[in-house]
């Protein structure tokens, strides 16, 4: 007997979509052009951990189409010691043609016409399998991937509707884990083009709804990170952290939590920022912006205790890339620049160690990461002082709750002799008190605030007399 999620018609009790409908499109313009509406976003999204077929390189590609006539389309290569063995990125902006019926859509750019659709068998569709054929608009690469579901659909949250930030909304559902193989044409930077046939695993999402989220760097709107994570164990954990543009991220529902697939497929869910916590952070040479870059996730309630690390620091995604030799193509390589400053974003594959259910655990992770982060930004100043006994304080403007600083104060002399040193304070206060330090001298006080690895960092100073 199938599985009832394998025969459509398919609705889940309990579930706010139904399928085949809801693999199709939402929202449409006439002529079947889907509606670059900012006010409803909607896009179709997969990522996959690849193997080549009698070879020791490993591949992570993924593709997104987005209502606003954007793709993605990234392939990354990896020797058979893991490490960075070339890159291949093709984002491009185009036509979408998607049906509202199910999955199949046309995206037409300058290099030539995506499809991705359902699969066939006897001129009937195949629940949850798909096809796609996806060409760089530059000529340097293309994709062609089949997908075959091997779990049912896990619906966000257990009900597949979600709210999203103060106002947002959307419907989601995932399929976790997915059978891919399929070839890749890749070009070379000598010119040879090489055929690479590839088998391993996918994650496919569909999202759609009334929300806004950009990789574009607005200090007005919310941010967020996402992170897939399939385990060996064939259990999957889907992670996402929402913050407000003050840098809050609420144990509310609407800001994220996680979400487990069992290896049975059923399903559960944790709501709480605190669970996935940042460790490490990367900040871009190019881009001059900082991201997280290695992560941790703890679940008393499943027994499971993960640390995550990319493969790869730079897995940035351009907004703008190398496009066709047209009059486009030349609009666009003159805006790259500040465009990609704008809304380049982090999106690659990571690999995952730790415990799951008390038991040793393995596995990988794809991360989407449109959250930068910001160096702390304070001022130091005297709330106290009085023979013998000076109190200082300051406080970060900025907080993010992602981030934990930790507070170096020194009290140095003019020309840098340090007289006091306090490497690691837990509270943003300094008492002196100590009456062998010089009165109605200058002084200066220091203070800088640091992530627990050093990249994030911010620094103030303040010219004071002990009395």
């Amino acid at each position: 007997m199938p599985n009832p999620w394998e025969v459509w018609p398919y609705h889940r009790t309990g579930s706010a979509v139904a399928f085949p409908r809801d693999e199709g499109w939402h929202q449409m313009l006439p002529g079947g052009i889907a509606n670059p509406a900012m006010s409803n976003m909607e896009w179709v999204y997969v990522n996959a951990h690849v193997k080549e077929v009698g070879g020791d390189r490993t591949f992570s590609v993924f593709a997104a189409y987005f209502t606003q006539g954007l793709r993605f389309l990234v392939v990354r290569a990896f020797d058979k010691d893991d490490a960075l063995d070339g890159v291949w990125t093709g984002s491009a902006w185009g036509l979408l043609r998607p049906s509202t019926e199910l999955l199949d859509l046309t995206f037409k750019h300058g290099g030539g016409t995506d499809r991705w659709r359902t699969k066939t068998s006897a001129g009937a569709s195949v629940p949850f399998a798909s096809e796609l054929d996806a060409t760089d608009d530059a000529g340097k690469f293309s994709v062609r991937m089949e997908f075959e579901n091997q779990k049912r659909p896990y619906e966000a949250g257990g009900r597949g509707y979600l709210p999203f930030g103060k106002k947002g909304a959307f419907y989601y559902y995932s399929l976790t884990r997915m059978k891919a193989t399929g070839t890749l044409e890749l070009k070379h930077k000598g010119g040879s083009t090489e055929s690479v046939t590839v088998e391993g695993i996918a994650w496919y999402d569909h999202q759609w709804g009334p929300f806004y989220v950009t990789p574009i760097r607005n200090g007005r709107l919310e941010s967020y990170e996402w992170m897939s994570i399939q385990l060996d164990s064939s259990d999957e954990i889907l992670l996402t952290t929402v913050w407000e543009n003050t840098g809050e991220t609420p144990s509310l529902a609407a800001y994220g939590g996680a979400g487990l697939i069992r290896s049975d497929g059923t399903f559960d869910k944790l709501i709480g920022a605190h669970r996935w916590k940042r460790t490490k952070f990367w900040c871009s040479p190019r881009q001059h912006a900082t991201y997280s870059a290695e992560w941790t996730f703890d679940a008393p309630e499943w027994d499971t205790s993960l640390v995550i690390k990319p493969r790869f620091p730079d897995q940035l995604t351009p907004l703008v890339d190398d496009p066709p030799p047209t009059l486009l193509g030349t609009i666009s390589r003159a805006c790259s620049g500040w465009a990609n400053w704008l809304g380049e974003f982090w999106e690659g594959t990571c690999r995952v160690e730790g415990t799951f259910a008390g038991s040793p655990a393995t596995g990988l992770a794809f991360a989407e990461l449109v959250k930068r982060y910001e160096e702390p930004e304070f001022s130091v100043q005297v709330v106290r002082q009085q023979p013998d006994l000076t109190v200082l304080e300051w406080r970060i403007e900025n907080p993010d709750e992602q981030v934990q600083l930790h507070f170096r104060f020194q009290l140095e002399k003019p020309d840098g002799t340090v007289l006091v040193d306090e490497p690691a304070l837990d509270v943003p206060v300094m008492v002196l008190d100590d009456p062998s330090l010089p009165k109605n001298e200058a002084l200066i006080a220091r203070v800088v605030a640091r992530s627990a690895d050093g990249t994030i960092s911010g620094e103030d100073t303040l010219s004071l007399q002990l009395t």
